[in-house]
């Protein structure tokens, strides 16, 4: 049995599920062998071989083996398992936890990120419970890319059994580890005392308790939500005189406890984990949120719709927050309430990205999420409660414009380098007879600035090619609708013949890779130095050697 035992757990990660009815055979197997062996003398002590009780003994033992051998040989990489579409859901659904990473293997963060989260993932297998990380090749595995709706790299989802929640940890090995340590700890704490119970709601701003039985499905319900807002702080009462005590009956109840507002929420809906996480949700926080650290991470980090009120410390600034106020309560769960001023710290900086001016406060902007673009949407009306409901309701009826930030286009242009603004964009990447390489940068950025003299040097040589720009956006300052970003710089192509297919920039950043990348993507439109842009867009057309040498570059680079 020890050979057996310490053979399938030294292979458990690579052995496919074994049944029963082989556990059962071993036994009757391996019966007569071992009735020599343990009636025999071991060390002066006689061992007694009861034939009965070690076939039993036998028998629940190799079932404990065989349930640790239930896994899927997945391949692995620095002991993270590599996952394609036909393992994925076998995956998600092997493990009880699992954290996924969709990355693209050109993408400079998820080359950051992965020596961080190998290191996480060895820590991880230690775990009492392990919790394995995964990868998935997005650019490769494209039915899982669209099936996440996956925008973004690095992209991390977290799937407890099998359902997925977005990730938002850290990117480093120990807040990596901290995060997964903290939601896959028991979700939920017992009370067993009323001292307890008001110790919990004391001492937590929200605090979440479920009065129940303890084997319920109401109460498997509530450790999934649990475990889904393990920043929250859950607890239960199973005690049924406790609970008539605290609640005044033995039915199942749950109940949000907070120290603003109201005080307490009961939850009143059907005892499924999506209507319990609803109600958790919606009453976790304050029914308006001043903009600091938490509104700013629930707005921007969790990517919701909120209504910001801009306005000043004066008898004005009183008026238009009571008016906010009762707006608030109308239209409670329906979007978030946050207020500032734009003096300074986050609300000075919230006020510039949205492109409030000091002259236009009090004021109200809409800050609403689409896929990774930010829509913003002004008012600039008198505001009073009435107003500020027809404004959220014109806005939930899709009858307002967007406000995209812009700046003003340069009186000169003539650089190798293009200056785009916002409303010159479309004039000059959409010019049917341009290829168009578009950088888009923020100031502030360090690998921007590293990039400017090589991408100037880069235009200066293609000056030549009257087909090609060179072109930069402050995308700090320009906002394009329909272009997202989620890092600077981020480059993209406008072919000549592709304008509503923009090509993502993946060859080195360095004047070499630049050329590499516009030679392989414009085909036939590619013009050596010192030939002729018809003769040498004739040669590629007829000839087909310089338009396949393209077109071959294009598709490996992609």
């Amino acid at each position: 049995f020890l050979i057996l035992f310490f053979f399938f757990s030294s292979r458990r990660r690579h052995t496919r599920f074994l049944p029963v009815s082989w556990a059962r055979r071993c036994v009757q197997e391996t019966d007569s062998a071992l009735i020599p062996l343990l009636n025999a003398e071991y060390m002066g002590i006689q061992i007694i071989y009861n034939k009965v009780e070690m076939k039993t003994t036998l028998y629940l033992l190799l079932l404990v083996v065989l349930s640790l051998t239930n896994a899927t040989d997945f391949p692995e990489e620095d002991g993270v398992l590599v996952l394609k579409e036909n393992t994925f859901d076998e995956a998600i659904n092997q493990f009880e936890y699992i954290l996924v990473e969709f990355y693209a293997p050109w993408c400079g963060h998820c080359k950051s990120l992965a020596p961080e989260y190998a290191k996480a993932a060895k820590v991880l297998k230690g775990f009492a419970t392990p919790v394995p990380l995964a990868k998935v090749d997005a650019t490769v595995e494209t039915a899982l890319q669209q099936r996440f709706a996956i925008q973004g790299y690095p992209t991390l989802k977290f799937f407890i059994k099998g359902q997925p929640i977005e990730y938002d940890g850290g990117r480093v090995e120990a807040e990596i580890v901290s995060w997964l340590k903290k939601k896959t700890q028991p979700p939920s704490s017992e009370l067993t005392s009323a001292s307890a119970i008001d110790n919990f709601i004391n001492s937590n701003q929200v605090a979440v308790i479920f009065y129940g039985e303890k084997d319920s499905a109401q109460f498997d319900q509530f450790k999934i939500v649990a475990t889904q807002l393990g920043e929250l702080s859950f607890s239960h009462v199973f005690d049924a005189n406790l609970r008539t005590e605290k609640v005044g009956t033995t039915d199942p109840r749950i109940i949000l406890f907070k120290k603003f507002d109201e005080g307490k929420n009961e939850f009143n809906g059907q005892f499924t984990s999506a209507e319990i996480n609803t109600f958790v949700s919606e009453n976790r926080h304050p029914l308006i949120d001043e903009f600091e650290d938490y509104a700013a991470e629930r707005i921007f980090g969790q990517k919701k719709n909120a209504i910001f009120l801009f306005y000043k410390q004066n008898e004005e600034g009183e008026r238009v927050q009571k008016a906010f106020q009762e707006a608030a309560e109308t239209l409670r769960g329906k979007i978030v309430f946050t207020k500032t001023t734009n003096l300074q710290g986050h609300g000075k900086r919230v006020s510039e990205y949205l492109g409030v001016k000091d002259q236009e406060i009090p004021t109200l902007v809409i800050l609403a999420h689409s896929g990774q673009d930010q829509i913003k949407y002004k008012y600039t009306n008198q505001i009073t409660s009435e107003s500020i409901q027809q404004f959220y309701q014109d806005f939930s009826n899709s009858k307002l414009q967007p406000f995209y930030k812009g700046q003003d286009a340069p009186a000169n242009n003539d650089e190798p380098v293009k200056i785009i603004v916002s409303e010159t964009f479309n004039s000059i990447v959409f010019d049917t007879t341009k290829d168009v390489l578009v950088e888009f940068y923020a100031p502030w950025c360090g690998h921007c600035k590293e990039l400017t003299p090589i991408y100037e040097n880069a235009a200066k040589q293609l000056a030549y090619n009257k087909n090609i720009v060179l072109a930069k956006v402050d995308a700090t300052e320009n906002e394009i609708p329909g272009v997202s970003l989620t890092g600077y710089p981020t480059l993209r192509f406008w072919g000549a013949n592709q304008k509503y297919k923009p090509i993502e920039f993946n060859e080195s950043r360095d004047v070499d890779g630049i050329i590499r990348f516009l030679k392989a993507n414009m085909g036939g439109r590619w013009v050596e130095q010192g030939a002729s842009t018809t003769t040498q867009g004739e040669a590629g057309a007829s000839t087909g050697t310089q338009g396949e040498t393209g077109a071959t570059a294009t598709k490996e680079d992609l």
